[in-house]
Order: C-alpha cells, then sequence, then structure tokens
C-alpha cells in the first residue's frame, strides 16, 4: 500500500542546490584551529633580558602566525578560532605584557645597543622592532570584539596609555610623510635599480635601522589609532577607570581633532600630486577623489562620533570654551560628501551648529576639600622601575647577538615563514576582497621590508 501524497510531502520535491563560495571555502588558512589553540595556549611572559632570544624569537613566530590567522579569519567571515582561544586560555594580559615590554626595550636598551649590534646583526634587530608592529596589528583584530574589551578589564588602563603615547607621536612626533618604500620610489620616479642600489650602499648600518625603525613607528602608530577607536567605541563594557583615562587623563577627544585637520597619511607632492597612504602604500590620487575618505581617515572620525555622542562621555566629559573652540576646528570638513560616506556623521554637525551659537560654563572652583584618586598603570610602572639598562644591554651583547645574520638560525625559521605560499597570499591586501575587513592591515607588508633588507 503506497502512502498518500500531501501538500507538505517533500520527498521527491526539488530543492535549491547549495552553492559554496569558492573564493571564502578554498581561502588559505595560516594554522588549523587545532594548531592555533597548541600556539594560544604556549605563549608565556619573558622579561626585558630575554628579549631577543632563540625562544623569544619562536614565540615571535607564533604570534606572527597567530596575527595572520586572525586577518583571514576576519576577511572571510569565518569562525574566529584564534580569538576565541585568546580567550579561553586567557592570553591577553600576556600580549599586552609583551607589547609593553618591547616598547621599553626600544625605549630603554635599543639606544645602548645600536652601535655595536649595527652591520653585524640588522635583521635580528629589524624583526625584534618589528615584534611591536605585529602585536599592535594583533590587538587591532581582537580590539575590534567587544566582548574582547570587556574580558581585558583594568589592564585596558594600559592600552589606553599605549595608545596615547603613540596618537602624541603621530601628532607632533616623527616626519611620517618622507617615508616611502623603495619599490614604490622606483616606479613613481623612474629610477633605475642601479641608483636605488648606489643609494643602498651609500648608507652605514645604523642609517638603516633608523629608516626601519621610523617605518616601524608609523605602522605602529596607524594601528594604534584604530586600537584607540575601538576602545572608545566599547566604553559600555569599560571600567570606569578605564573611562576616566580616556576622558580625562588624556582628553582623547582633543588628541584625534589634530589626525582630521593634519594627517599623517595624506601629502602633497613637489610636483602638485596628493597621495595619500592605503594598504601600507602611497598612492597617487586623482583630484576628483580626493574627498573619498580611505580607512585611516575614517578611524579618526568614528572615534570623534563615540566621544562625543556616547552617553558614557557626555555624562563625564565637561566642554568648556577651549575644547568648544578646538572642536569646532573641524566642522568644516564636515559637508555632503563626507556624510555620504559617514551618515553617523549627521548628529555630530547638527550637534555642533547648535554648539556654535551656545554658551558653555567655565568650570566653577570646588571650596571644599577633596581627595583626586586615579589609578596607576602597575604593569609597566614595574617593568621601569629600578631597571639597569646598561647591565641588560651589557647581558644582551654577551649572550644574543654573539652571531651574524648569516650564521643566524633564529632568521632562517623567520624566512620560512614569510617563504610560505600560503602566508603570502594571506599578506597580500590586493587580496582583501572578501568578507568582513574591518581593520587596515597595517603589519602585513613584511615581505617588502624583508626583501629591502
Amino acid at each position: 500500500m503506497s502512502k498518500p501524497s500531501h501538500q507538505w510531502d517533500v520527498a521527491n520535491a526539488q530543492h535549491m542546490p547549495i552553492q559554496h563560495d569558492d573564493g571564502i571555502i578554498d581561502a588559505p588558512t595560516v594554522l588549523s584551529p587545532f594548531e592555533a589553540e597548541r600556539f594560544v595556549e604556549g605563549l608565556t611572559k619573558f622579561s626585558l633580558e630575554e628579549v631577543g632570544s632563540s625562544k623569544w624569537f619562536e614565540q615571535h613566530v607564533r604570534i606572527e602566525k597567530l596575527n595572520l590567522q586572525g586577518h583571514q579569519n576576519a576577511m572571510t567571515n569565518s569562525d574566529e578560532y584564534v580569538l576565541e582561544a585568546i580567550l579561553t586560555f586567557d592570553k591577553l594580559p600576556v600580549l599586552i605584557h609583551d607589547l609593553l615590554i618591547i616598547e621599553a626595550w626600544k625605549e630603554n636598551v635599543y639606544p645602548l645597543l645600536i652601535d655595536q649590534v649595527a652591520g653585524k646583526n640588522n635583521m635580528r634587530i629589524y624583526f625584534i622592532l618589528y615584534h611591536e608592529a605585529t602585536l599592535t596589528n594583533f590587538l587591532e583584530v581582537l580590539l575590534y570584539h567587544k566582548h574582547v574589551c570587556e574580558c581585558g578589564g583594568e589592564l585596558l588602563l594600559e592600552l589606553v596609555d599605549y595608545t596615547a603615547r603613540k596618537i602624541m607621536r603621530l601628532n607632533g612626533g616623527y616626519n611620517f610623510r618622507d617615508i616611502e618604500p623603495i619599490s614604490d620610489r622606483v616606479s613613481r620616479n623612474g629610477g633605475s635599480i642601479k641608483d636605488v642600489a648606489d643609494e643602498l650602499e651609500a648608507r652605514t648600518p645604523k642609517q638603516e635601522l633608523t629608516k626601519y625603525i621610523t617605518e616601524i613607528e608609523f605602522r605602529i602608530c596607524i594601528s594604534s589609532v584604530a586600537m584607540a577607536r575601538f576602545l572608545c567605541e566599547h566604553c559600555e563594557v569599560l571600567p570606569l577607570n578605564v573611562i576616566s583615562r580616556i576622558t580625562d587623563t588624556h582628553d582623547m577627544l582633543m588628541c584625534f581633532i589634530p589626525l582630521i585637520e593634519n594627517p599623517p597619511w595624506t601629502r602633497r607632492r613637489q610636483n602638485g600630486s596628493w597621495e595619500k597612504l592605503v594598504d601600507s602604500k602611497w598612492l597617487t590620487i586623482p583630484p576628483i577623489d580626493l574627498l573619498k575618505i580611505t580607512k585611516l581617515e575614517g578611524q579618526p572620525w568614528l572615534a570623534l562620533y563615540n566621544l562625543v555622542a556616547k552617553k558614557v562621555y557626555r555624562d563625564r566629559y565637561h566642554l568648556n570654551s577651549f575644547r568648544k573652540t578646538q572642536l569646532l576646528r573641524v566642522r568644516k570638513y564636515i559637508n555632503d560628501v563626507l556624510l555620504d560616506q559617514l551618515p553617523v556623521l549627521a548628529d555630530i554637525q547638527r550637534y555642533m551648529d547648535e554648539l556654535a551659537i551656545s554658551e558653555v560654563p567655565e568650570p566653577v572652583g570646588s571650596t571644599n576639600s577633596v581627595f583626586l584618586f586615579q589609578q596607576v598603570a602597575l604593569l609597566r610602572e614595574e617593568m621601569l622601575r629600578g631597571q639597569k639598562w646598561e647591565e641588560i644591554a651589557h647581558k644582551q651583547i654577551e649572550n644574543i647577538f654573539i652571531m651574524t645574520d648569516a650564521t643566524d638560525r633564529d632568521l632562517r625559521r623567520i624566512a620560512e615563514l614569510y617563504s610560505d605560499d600560503t602566508v603570502g597570499d594571506v599578506m597580500d591586501p590586493r587580496e582583501k576582497t572578501l568578507g568582513r575587513d574591518p581593520l587596515d592591515g597595517q603589519g602585513d607588508a613584511v615581505e617588502e621590508e624583508f626583501e629591502d633588507i
């Protein structure tokens, strides 16, 4: 006896075939989920004396792979197992500790080493310095998610201080606009490879290291702007002392305004053409496209929107006459073209128009005696307190920088990493055509620097 058919019977019905996007399914992976978990679980903290050692370099390679895989997961909208592993094994404090350690090493130990290691360990020094760019790029991926900021807790004080230092350097430190990769210079100016080779030979090893540290610092500062924007955006889950750090201690709103007025990622050449930094490369922008904002140009605007529109900041941020004047300086840049690209700024435009015709109250001094408490960034304070930098530099010269670049086995391990075809596919900015790309990938142009060295 046959089964009666009815309108709900779908046994013989034709179903829509499921088509997979080959680009996403076949996307290259640097690490499998199991490898990523093993790498994350093995992350440890190093002291200043251990920076640059073989074990330290082994962890650097692992963090670089985790960083690349984290970007790959974000680009393809796939399962972000690297992020989940970081939270599962509670390794976010390790990454922040590593970031502050390498910053302290660069500021206090590196100047004592450069005269003795320049010319002998240039590549090793380069990758030690580049480790900071890798960490900022990795944290940029992680801080995009609100629950990562929530897990950071009061340790985010260290990151707020760190990003504030880098933003201040962008506003008034290095002359980053003069930075240009050699390959871009040859193609742009029509120079010959021989001229470039002669220029490289004329440089001293110390000059090479100075050039590389400036380029690395620029990438670090750019990633720090995005990190600061994410921290400002996820204010709902931040502790009160972190909010106070953003509004009172560093006054982040005033820090972002110079980045809008005088952006370091835009420059004008002597021939009158304009260039913008896109995916770590200076590109000539035709006049008709000058008002199109890039990812880097959008970061300060989004940070300004969060600092002005979020109720958490409005309740704590006192707007006096000075801050009003500074804030209204960027009103002239909000036009219809910008609003078409960032519609959220329409509310900011209206707010500024109302602010321009209103009077802001000046702070009134209180006659009551009060105590003001502010939490200190203990992690960085403990790193710097009582350190004998000359002794650390002397120990590293005797125990770490004892070989040359030609005989350095750790550099061979790094060369194998960047020569991997899978890594090359992930690192190429031109391949970023799939899924979400919330981050700029500023630390992903290592191959070019590796070839220059």
